[in-house]
């Protein structure tokens, strides 16, 4: 039971601090973080993925999310060794794509909210909060199921 607190709170933890976020910073014209670093600035919006790939697409983009997010919840039913890496990692990649999912069901436009840049990396996209806990996640559960999953089942 302590697992599903941990999975549903970081689940609704990362979607709220990804509302939030986008509410408040995707209007802002132009701040510098950290100069030549990060800065926060509107791009119009992604209507695609990373780098614009399958822009316009929005129902298949809709559906992949919600296939993703459903595949992840069956996946969770058959993993016995749920430690606390494995709960964050789940709840950053749900949290995340739930996050970008809302945007494309609820904006008018359809599209993510991006507003993120790195200055140092001039041709890299713009992402977004979502996008970073869906990164951190999928790192994470890449390390968990590397070298965690298996681990202690057989007591």
């Amino acid at each position: 039971m302590k697992k599903w607190i941990i999975i549903v709170s970081t689940i609704i933890s990362v979607l709220v601090i990804d509302l939030i976020t986008k509410h408040f910073l995707f209007s802002v014209q132009y701040f510098n973080i950290i100069p030549n670093v990060i800065s926060i600035a509107s791009n119009g919006g992604n209507q695609g993925i990373a780098f614009g790939l399958f822009s316009g697409n929005t129902i298949l983009l809709i559906i992949i999310a919600i296939v993703l997010i459903v595949g992840l919840f069956v996946f969770n039913c058959f993993v016995k060794n749920k430690n606390v890496l494995y709960c964050l990692s789940f709840g950053f990649i749900v949290g995340g794509a739930l996050g970008n999912l809302a945007d494309r069901i609820f904006l008018s436009t359809h599209a993510v909210r991006d507003f993120i840049y790195l200055d140092f990396l001039p041709n890299f996209p713009t992402f977004n909060v979502a996008d970073s806990f869906l990164t951190i996640g999928a790192i994470l559960m890449a390390i968990y199921l590397i070298f965690m999953a298996g681990k202690n089942e057989n007591k």
